[in-house]
């Protein structure tokens, strides 16, 4: 195939560019407006508990009974409300039906024309009073969005002083941030990346190829979401971060392609042998880079939420789709420039292709060393992730709402001025023939649990539904809020033949750590299972593959650790200007999981291709490591530089969990390109010398037959 590649973008450049200029005009006219076709970020898994009390009590009562808005309602120039005011009490009764008539709105409670159902719904010290807004609908991650941005329209008070907020609002102005960061990281990603590619290539023609293949990516990147979007609920988060992954992707393989035909220009001159064996030897790599990147994101397809399978589809996709485009637009951009690829050359200093003296000596330096380099690297990545011990986990709250979003003050006022039950409430819901007298039994056994204040009767809807919403004492996301949310459900039901029911944002979060817990053994072993696959086709070992596991579980490690001292601890959150809780975002763990992987499998790729194709040639084990990272060392420290450029130009968003994304990401591909392949890799190599490269006979044979191999010298 990669024969047949080079064939055709040699004899045929132009037509290939113009075809792959079809599909980015094409991939740019579908996908320019994919953000309005993608859903909010999809947390929570809808076969969990939480998910089908929710789901239960909207059949049986035709709203949420946690309100998805609030609005809060003071008296102009702040005072107290008069809330005897008959003019007061019209201008509320007004603001009440005009929420009643915003789309979703199933139910809406205020406490001066419902004073039983709005009971701590007026603030004790007299200066305000709540409206709240119960959903109608399941999606209040989506939908809800589409009632806040319409109650933010409508609801307008000359008398009194209104602000709105709540979960639905706080979602929605998250998923407004989001498509102004792709924007914001854009503008910064592209000039800082054409800066760093000039200086890292020494000629502004060459550094212009992975930039323009960056473009194409990522317009590919709009179709691939735009396409996923009109199969299945797509989540908006996976718009940003599969757009920095290609764009980081893209970079990795020009990088790699520029560099390899610089280094065959030079020893074979312009012309056919040096386009081909880039093609069979880059080219090769770049491909089976792609593929592994892609089963490691494909392995979240496995996750319920929509927020992991949307970035594992779209993730996985990129992965082939980054390659793919490298295949087929640098090489024809090479043939057609040709050593004009170093025209507008600077003269300072080697450019990226140059064979690198500093890493070859640093290789042999480790090799010297190998025992004291192994435990001086793997007891400092060891110590990186000694923090992940303590880790304190979040979840989707209203922390999510960045400072100055519209929904931000008014969330902080009802925490500070109203009982959790007003917006963070623990919902209890009992299905089945159960009397009053046992449901009043209920309430006091849950009123009497650590961590649950006090309780309101429970409510029947249709059929044999009946609800109570209880105040949590310490936030919803609190240890001490699960722990009394467990405590309800370990308590038996009211009446033989019922079933009780929690939902709310304590139990909702409960839930989605559970439903992590339970999927995630599947998602390692598949992203094991194919690291081990992939590289034994590779390198023909059964010890390699091995070797790169433990290596990537210490980068991993590392880098979660360290994100736990810089947003749990407040290491340089100043700097980041973090605007979150003190906890890691618990779906980030999974997510940094696989990308760590995948980025770390791809670095290894990169380096053991080149390592193998030394090693094919003849030189012993450790001649072949330091030839292998004297050749590849200045691309790999390059690529880990700038692709954690790309991810860090994310991090200007003020949502926290996205901050949290870029930050790990960056940190993971850093860490393995310095601490692992650097050090970790030249001393475990010579510490286990040709049993590197060590398979049963069986296994060499299919090997031998189905493997993945460079081009031959």
């Amino acid at each position: 195939m990669l024969d047949r590649i080079a064939g055709l973008t040699w004899r045929r450049p132009r037509l290939v560019l113009a075809l792959v200029a079809v599909v980015a005009i094409v991939a740019g006219a579908v996908g320019h407006d994919v953000e309005r076709h993608l859903q909010a970020a999809g947390f929570t898994d809808s076969a969990s508990e939480s998910e089908r009390a929710t789901t239960l009590l909207r059949s049986s009562l035709g709203y949420d009974p946690n309100p998805g808005i609030v609005v809060v309602v003071r008296a102009r120039g702040g005072g107290r409300l008069d809330v005897a005011d008959p003019a007061v009490r019209r201008e509320v009764g007004r603001l009440h039906e005009v929420l009643a008539g915003v789309r979703y709105v199933g139910r809406v409670i205020d406490p001066l024309h419902d004073p039983r159902a709005g009971r701590g719904l007026l603030a004790r010290d007299g200066r305000s009073l709540v409206i709240s807004g119960h959903l109608s609908t399941n999606e209040i991650e989506s939908k809800g969005g589409d009632t806040a941005t319409e109650a933010a329209r409508r609801i307008r008070s000359s008398l009194l002083d209104v602000s709105i907020g709540g979960f639905a609002p706080g979602f929605n102005e998250v998923n407004d941030q989001t498509r102004k960061d792709l924007t914001n990281a854009e503008l910064i990603a592209f000039p800082v990346l054409a800066v760093l590619l000039v200086l890292v290539f020494r000629g502004v023609v060459a550094a212009a190829l992975p930039l323009l293949l960056g473009v194409i990516s990522i317009l590919g990147t709009f179709l691939v979401l735009r396409i996923m979007s009109a199969l299945v609920d797509t989540s908006l988060f996976a718009l940003n971060i599969t757009t920095a992954l290609s764009l980081g992707l893209a970079v990795d393989y020009a990088l790699l392609l520029v560099s390899r035909y610089r280094e065959e220009l030079e020893r074979h001159g312009p012309g056919w042998e040096a386009h081909r064996r880039t093609v069979a030897t880059a080219g090769r790599t770049a491909l089976f880079s792609g593929v592994t990147v892609a089963v490691a994101m494909a392995a979240l397809v496995v996750m319920p939420q929509r927020f992991l399978y949307s970035v594992g589809v779209a993730g996985a996709a990129v992965g082939l789709l980054s390659a793919a485009m490298a295949l087929l637009v640098i090489p024809s951009l090479l043939a057609l420039l040709g050593p004009r690829v170093n025209a507008l050359s600077i003269r300072r200093g080697p450019s990226v292709s140059s064979d690198s003296g500093g890493w070859y000596r640093l290789a042999r330096a480790v090799m010297r060393r190998p025992v004291v380099v192994a435990v001086l690297s793997a007891g400092l990545l060891l110590a990186a992730a000694a923090p992940l011990l303590g880790t304190v986990l979040t979840g989707p709250s209203a922390k999510a709402v960045p400072p100055g979003q519209p929904s931000y003050a008014p969330n902080a006022y009802v925490q500070a001025h109203y009982p959790r039950s007003v917006i963070e409430a623990v919902t209890v819901a009992v299905r089945g023939p159960v009397s009053n007298i046992q449901l009043d039994a209920l309430r006091r056994r849950i009123e009497g649990i650590p961590g649950i204040g006090a309780g309101s009767p429970f409510v029947r809807g249709k059929g044999e539904v009946a609800f109570a919403n209880f105040a949590p004492d310490a936030p919803a996301l609190d240890a001490r809020s699960q722990d009394a949310v467990d405590a309800i459900r370990d308590l038996p039901p009211p009446a033989a033949g019922a079933s009780v029911l929690v939902s709310g944002n304590s139990a909702r979060f409960v839930d989605q750590q559970q439903s992590l817990i339970d999927h995630a053994p599947l998602v390692i072993a598949i992203v094991a299972a194919a690291t081990l696959l992939l590289l034994f086709l590779l390198t023909g070992s059964v010890i390699l593959p091995l070797k790169t596991l433990v290596m990537n579980a210490l980068t991993l490690g590392a880098t979660l650790g360290i994100v736990v001292l810089v947003f749990q601890h407040g290491w340089l959150t100043g700097l980041l200007d973090y605007p979150g809780p003190d906890a890691i975002e618990v779906t980030s763990l999974v997510f940094l999981f696989a990308v760590t992987f995948a980025l770390a499998t791809d670095y290894a790729v990169l380096v053991m291709a080149r390592i193998k194709e030394q090693h094919d040639r003849g030189l012993p084990n450790e001649q072949a490591v330091a030839s292998g990272m004297g050749r590849t060392g200045r691309i790999i420290s390059a690529a880990a530089v700038m692709i954690a450029v790309v991810f860090l130009a994310f991090a200007v968003s003020p949502v926290f969990f996205m901050k949290q994304l870029a930050v790990g990401m960056a940190l993971g591909v850093l860490i393995d390109a310095t601490i692992v392949r650097a050090l970790l890799v030249p001393a475990l190599m010579r510490l286990f010398g040709e049993r590197n490269w060590w398979a049963p006979a069986p296994l060499a044979r299919f090997q031998r037959r189905f493997g993945i191999r460079e081009g031959a010298d």
